[in-house]
């Protein structure tokens, strides 16, 4: 694969009907464990693996900070849904737009764009796939990155040559999971099962490999436009991992939002355990005896046996000492202990703030918002937020649009029409708490300096603007007929009159 392009490799290998190099891909993408931060969002920390000593408390607190930075990161840019607005005015446009949303509404777009951003921001990359169902409905749908993987040419642009997704399936007649491949490339679907160290592909299917026939629009330097095959995937990056870029093996590996955080949570995990740990340890007061004298003492085993040596009579409250059992002597002073823990304090919080900072989740405590604060101060405390969030919307952003064409290319089919992808725009609304009179004051002042719609597109509770503008307008306009029949209930009923029956200029 390191001496030719991989879209050459790829075509040359399927020819030959030869797929060990996907089996050699298949083994090195599974040393990558995606199970590991998965565990720490739901709450399956190190720290519960924490061996008991003897006599001592052995809590095993987990602070899950991984489920709060990842709801936080997702519902930040994908709770508020996703819009997919028209940026132009043309005929049979919004025959289109209402095409599109029937396909969002039949595969609960909303639902399955946020889980996409949730799996990517923790496994660093997602998948999505779309096809005609048997009704020949358009169908998409959500996969993990542990059961596919991108196959990229290296060249400069990086052209998604292939998507391969595994997984194993139970053969009752030998006993075993037998591993099945299916290989996604612009034309054909190949299905392809193990056999010994290499794949071939599985005769038991009719038509393998299957023609998909997904295609897309693309305007050539002609100006015309024309059906292109395109690989019927879309490979969401959460962030691309730099040293991956150049690899000659076509793959591109991303990075979750926790992939370099697990030390700062194991290390609040165990200092706020150790805290706890230590607080229950002295809760009790230990007795310290003076004046005991050991041979007048008469003190008897547990099995009731009276302790006559002195020796043992030591060891056993010692013993009795360790486990925390009060004895009754002839002066018995309480042990208490002085936690100093302003030092541990200290350190737990800085943890916390390293760890809440370098994830770009904002600390929001009452000091810091108070009451009404303004969206300069609103602006500040979600500063790092904001950065992170624009760098996901660019990098999802790329990946919904790829979703927009190839949904296109299959309505078009559909259809048979020429809808163009980008006359739609993809709209991200970021969930921030901002000051709605502050903004409603913003925008009033802008009266003659921007249009009604793009005053309307600064309010965060405005959805659609263009919608906003189009009933705003009508309601206007009824509001006008209402008055107009109040004032004169004939006027309006010359014009129903006119309606029906033709304007006065009309000749028969």
């Amino acid at each position: 694969m390191q001496t030719m392009l991989i879209e050459q490799f790829y075509q040359e290998n399927k020819e030959n009907n030869t797929w060990k190099w996907v089996l050699d891909v298949i083994r090195k993408h599974q040393t990558r464990d995606y199970s590991v931060m998965r565990k720490y969002v739901d709450g399956e920390h190190d720290i519960l693996k924490q061996p008991e000593e003897r006599g001592k408390p052995n809590n095993r607190i987990v602070v899950n900070f991984a489920r709060k930075i990842i709801d936080f990161s997702t519902s930040y840019i994908a709770s508020n849904p996703i819009r997919y607005a028209p940026n132009v005015e043309k005929e049979g446009l919004d025959e289109f737009v209402e095409k599109l949303q029937a396909i969002f509404v039949d595969n609960d777009e909303e639902s399955s764009t946020y889980e996409l951003i949730e799996n990517g921001s923790i496994d660093g990359e997602v998948f999505e796939y779309y096809y005609f169902d048997e009704d020949g409905q358009i169908c998409m749908t959500p996969f993990t990155a542990d059961e596919c993987i991108a196959v990229y040419d290296t060249t400069v642009k990086a052209k998604l040559i292939a998507v391969i997704r595994y997984y194993h399936v139970w053969n009752d007649a030998a006993k075993r999971n037998e591993l099945r491949v299916e290989v996604y490339d612009e034309h054909e679907i190949s299905y392809l099962k193990q056999e010994g160290e290499s794949l071939v592909l599985d005769t038991s299917r009719p038509d393998n490999p299957y023609l998909h026939k997904i295609t897309v629009l693309v305007t050539d330097q002609d100006g015309k436009v024309k059906p292109k095959p395109v690989v019927p995937w879309t490979h969401y990056v959460n962030r691309p991992r730099k040293h991956q870029a150049a690899r000659d093996d076509g793959m591109i590996e991303g990075m979750g939002d926790l992939a370099d955080l697990k030390n700062l949570f194991d290390a609040i995990n165990k200092a706020i355990t150790g805290k706890v740990n230590v607080q229950e340890y002295f809760k009790n007061p230990k007795i310290m005896f003076e004046d005991l004298d050991l041979d007048e003492l008469i003190l008897y085993d547990e099995e009731g046996n009276l302790i006559t040596d002195v020796e043992r009579k030591r060891q056993y409250l010692a013993k009795m000492f360790w486990t925390s059992h009060v004895l009754v002597g002839s002066k018995a002073v309480p042990i208490t202990w002085d936690l100093q823990d302003q030092h541990e304090e200290n350190t737990i919080n800085r943890l916390i703030e390293s760890l809440l900072d370098q994830s770009g989740t904002p600390h929001l405590r009452p000091d810091q918002v108070g009451n009404a604060p303004s969206g300069i101060a609103l602006k500040l405390i979600f500063y790092h937020a904001d950065i992170k969030a624009g760098i996901k919307m660019r990098q999802y952003g790329k990946g919904l649009r790829n979703r927009l064409r190839i949904l296109t290319g299959m309505l078009n089919m559909k259809y048979r029409k020429q809808w163009n992808y980008q006359d739609i725009d993809i709209k991200f609304s970021k969930n921030m708490p901002v000051n709605i009179v502050e903004m409603v004051d913003i925008v009033t002042k802008l009266i003659g300096e921007l249009s009604h719609e793009e005053r309307l597109a600064l309010l965060p509770f405005v959805d659609d603007p263009q919608a906003s503008r189009k009933k705003l307008l009508a309601e206007q306009e009824e509001e006008a007929q209402r008055r107009i029949a109040l004032m004169d209930p004939l006027a309006v009923d010359n014009e129903e009159d006119e309606d029906e029956n033709g304007s006065p200029g009309d000749a028969a």
